[in-house]
């Protein structure tokens, strides 16, 4: 008996994880069909997470807006080609980790240019501030922000967004050892800069 429990226990998840990746295939069959509304479907249930994400991947700054219609404008383009070898979540969750890069590397190309220039970048409007106070959130930004990007991404995937360091290594395209080696290096930067804040 307890045998046939731990079975059906660990079969569990498995079954559910296969019925959703049945799910998905079906959504993007409907797309490729020419059904308007899966497009649709998919933005309502993702955009919370990628413009969560890419808020805390760039750091709160004014364009996350236009990053978002980038991911979602990606999604579009190549959902017909989406085989489900990973899940949906993981597989927009990797474009929008690939649109932030982009939009750091441009803004580094735009901050060279205004210096090369001689002006002065304009400051970038912080965003919600509900969760801390001002003083807390700018130091936890301020250290995070500080990570080179390698780090911030998976300290936020990982502390941010709940992810396991298997999905991680599966979105970053990387070991999960690189992986781990990565979330020790930017935990130990950020218990330099915030030891008095926060316990990794």
């Amino acid at each position: 008996m307890p045998t046939a429990m731990t079975g059906r226990l660990t079969m569990e998840p498995s079954r559910q994880l296969e019925e959703k990746a049945n799910r998905e295939r079906e959504l993007v069959l409907r797309f490729i069909q020419g059904d308007g509304s899966v497009f649709d479907a998919i933005v309502s249930e993702y955009q919370p997470r990628v413009t969560g994400l890419a808020y805390r991947l760039l750091g709160w700054t004014a364009d996350v807006e236009d990053v978002v219609q980038e991911v979602f404008l990606a999604v579009y383009r190549h959902l017909g080609r989406f085989r489900g070898e990973s899940s949906m979540k993981t597989w927009i969750t990797t474009i929008t980790v690939n649109k932030c890069r982009s939009w750091r590397r441009k803004q580094l190309l735009k901050l060279k240019l205004l210096q090369q220039a001689g002006e002065k970048p304009v400051a970038v409007a912080a965003a919600d501030e509900r969760m801390m106070d001002q003083e807390t959130l700018g130091q936890v930004r301020e250290a995070l922000l500080g990570l080179p990007g390698r780090y911030r991404e998976v300290v936020v995937l990982h502390y941010l967004e709940s992810m396991g360091i298997a999905e991680i290594a599966e979105v970053l395209n990387l070991t999960r050892n690189a992986v781990d080696v990565r979330l020790s290096r930017a935990r130990a930067q950020l218990k330099a800069k915030l030891a008095d804040l926060i316990c990794l």
